[in-house]
């Protein structure tokens, strides 16, 4: 009877006990640059950052559905913050990082009341300021530009009339060679201007 006992036992114990399998989880990002991770494929509109494989719970026990774990981030510094002063950058970080930092709520509200009064109107300033200046920037690249097309063009209408003049004067030459009566004045002009269409127009 002992025996008996000691068998069921054993294939009791048995049953509780599960094989030992892998877990993948998934760590996912969504839209709002928002981390978590889950135990399923991350969802349609996210990205997958990592998958890992961990050890499976026992198939016989029980465990909450996963929730996405959300980490926060902190919203990325505006370029206009470079012409600000140290003081408002360095609150206005605190403030952004008040989360990861454990700041309590109540710091951060008062810090958030002290950028308003002393910040704000700087922040307005510094942006107008880096909106001008980019602006300005893009007005004098576009000069730069219509002046390289208007110098392009010129060069362009300067070769065409070049070509154009060479093609006269190689038409003169042909006509002058052509003629058997010319003087001796006429030959020497003749060969100037072989000279001078040689230097300008056979380059």
């Amino acid at each position: 009877m002992k025996v008996v006992f000691a068998v069921m036992l054993s294939l009791l114990g048995g049953l509780g006990v599960s094989d030992v399998g892998a877990q993948t989880r998934y760590h996912c990002r969504d839209g709002n640059g928002n981390d978590y991770s889950l135990s399923r494929p991350c969802p349609s509109g996210s990205t997958t950052r990592t998958v890992e494989a961990g050890p499976a719970p026992s198939s016989y026990s029980y465990s909450q559905p996963s929730r996405p774990t959300v980490v926060r981030t902190a919203p990325d510094v505006p370029d206009h913050y470079s012409y600000m002063s140290g003081r408002c950058r360095s609150l206005d970080e605190n403030i952004r990082n008040a989360y990861s930092r454990k700041i309590a709520p109540d710091v951060v509200q008062g810090m958030q009341r002290e950028y308003r009064r002393d910040c704000s109107e700087e922040e307005r300033d510094a942006s107008r300021r880096m909106y001008d200046e980019r602006r300005s920037g893009d007005r004098q690249r576009r000069d730069e530009e219509q002046s390289a097309q208007a110098a392009a063009d010129a060069a362009r209408q300067q070769d065409a009339r070049q070509v154009q003049q060479c093609a006269e004067s190689q038409r003169i030459l042909n006509a002058k060679r052509a003629r058997t009566d010319l003087t001796e004045g006429e030959r020497g002009d003749l060969k100037r201007f072989e000279e001078a269409f040689l230097a300008r127009c056979k380059r």
